[in-house]
């Protein structure tokens, strides 16, 4: 059966003609591309970095065909189900304590914020029930409840033409909207649900003042406001360290666990505190995949 999609591109260009307008003052050059399909959007901004086309960009698929999650996992975007759109701009990670591990903990905050605010309006508008607090998993994650609302996915690379000590970043993002093409196990807005345009116009600005402030002055000034959403926190947890771990419900074979800990919260660097028999451990994004035991 045919499904006619051009509502979904109508709200998605005017969503970006709405951004525009806000975050023109802020970021003037900044460009809006919505895009029916493509690969993956984090793909598209990389190659778009590494010709030289460094001007701050937003783009967001309707529809991506080969989307991509952290440690090269699949990420399924279906029209009007899921948002999927990335943010690619220069940036100077190498000063900032924690660089890019730390930037996804900015993020998902600034994104969790921006998701709590933009729902509980629409909740009261629409007449639907007041929206839960979105959680924040270690470290690249945004939890409903105790399901898996969405992801973040930040790559970076040089690109011709930055300023010494800059990078190319791209940061990700995959939300679940409605429940169609949601992962089994995983969350998605309560409903009555908004418009993909309509969250996209809560997350961009909220994103891109959370980037500028977090390259000013890092992750410690949000160390406390993490704390609050941290869904880890105080919890027993079991850490991968040469592979990721198995989908939940499959057995652990193939997959080196270390011994189970419990979580500390994070470091002011954004480094996973975690106490096992060894003592209390630091780890880092990049090293580590971390699930509640």
């Amino acid at each position: 059966m045919h499904t006619d999609l051009s509502p979904i591109l109508a709200d998605l260009n005017q969503a970006a003609e709405q951004l525009w307008e806000a975050c023109a003052p802020a970021c003037p050059g900044l460009v809006l591309d919505v895009v029916p399909e493509v690969d993956s959007t984090n793909t598209a901004l990389m190659a778009q970095g590494r010709r030289g086309d460094t001007w701050p960009t937003a783009m967001v698929a309707m529809r991506q065909t080969a989307g991509r999650g952290r440690r090269g996992r699949s990420w399924a975007a279906q029209p009007g189900d899921t948002l999927t759109f990335s943010l690619g701009l220069p940036l100077r990670l190498d000063a900032v304590p924690g660089g890019g591990s730390a930037l996804s903990l900015a993020v998902g905050l600034a994104l969790a914020e921006a998701l709590d605010a933009g729902l509980q309006t629409h909740q009261a508008t629409a007449g639907g029930p007041c929206a839960p607090a979105i959680g924040l998993k270690w470290p690249n994650d945004l939890w409903l409840g105790e399901r898996k609302l969405g992801g973040i996915l930040i790559e970076a690379t040089p690109a011709p033409g930055l300023a010494e000590g800059q990078r190319w970043v791209v940061i990700g993002v995959g939300l679940n909207v409605q429940p169609g093409a949601a992962v089994p196990g995983s969350a998605w807005l309560p409903t009555p649900a908004p418009s993909l345009g309509a969250v996209w116009r809560w997350l961009v600005p909220a994103l891109l003042q959370a980037v500028s402030a977090f390259e000013r002055h890092g992750f410690a000034p949000l160390q406390a406001a993490y704390a609050r959403r941290d869904v880890l926190r105080g919890r027993a947890v079991q850490l991968w360290t040469s592979a990721s771990p198995p989908a939940t419900g499959q057995a652990t074979s193939g997959a080196a666990a270390d011994p189970s800990g419990v979580a500390h919260g994070v470091a002011d660097d954004g480094a996973l505190l975690v106490h096992t028999a060894g003592g209390l451990q630091r780890w880092h994004a990049g090293d580590v995949s971390v699930r509640p035991a």
